[in-house]
């Protein structure tokens, strides 16, 4: 449901969802989320997400609403959130996580996000 790669240099967390998500699937994904970005912490950084739902499917109501939640209260937040996604209606999803905070942004491609993470501070374009 989700793959997680950690480039301990540069401090991003890139992310991989797919397939349908329930309640126990996010709290797996802020699991690992967590472990790696203490593993990044170690480092002496703040990490930045990168998050591709190019492979998701549309997630119930409860899903999203708990993503949202937690983009606002988890205790390790990143510097920067890049969102991406080819599919229209995931589109529409992403951007509802996304519209909770100013740091977070919804792109097309992957190297548009990661462009816009890697750009000095966060002012997203939504």
């Amino acid at each position: 449901m989700h793959s997680i790669t950690t480039d301990l240099d540069t401090g991003i967390i890139e992310v991989e969802a797919s397939g349908f998500w329930t309640i126990p699937h996010v709290e797996d994904f802020l699991r690992d989320l967590d472990r790696e970005a203490r593993r990044v912490l170690a480092t002496g950084k703040r990490h930045l997400l990168l998050c591709n739902f190019s492979k998701s499917a549309i997630q119930p109501q409860e899903v999203i609403a708990m993503l949202q939640r937690v983009a606002v209260s988890m205790p390790l937040k990143s510097r920067k959130v890049a969102l991406y996604t080819e599919g229209k209606l995931a589109r529409l999803q992403v951007k509802r996580i996304a519209s909770v905070r100013d740091d977070m942004a919804v792109f097309d491609d992957r190297a548009t996000a990661l462009a816009w993470i890697l750009d000095g501070p966060a002012a997203a374009p939504h």
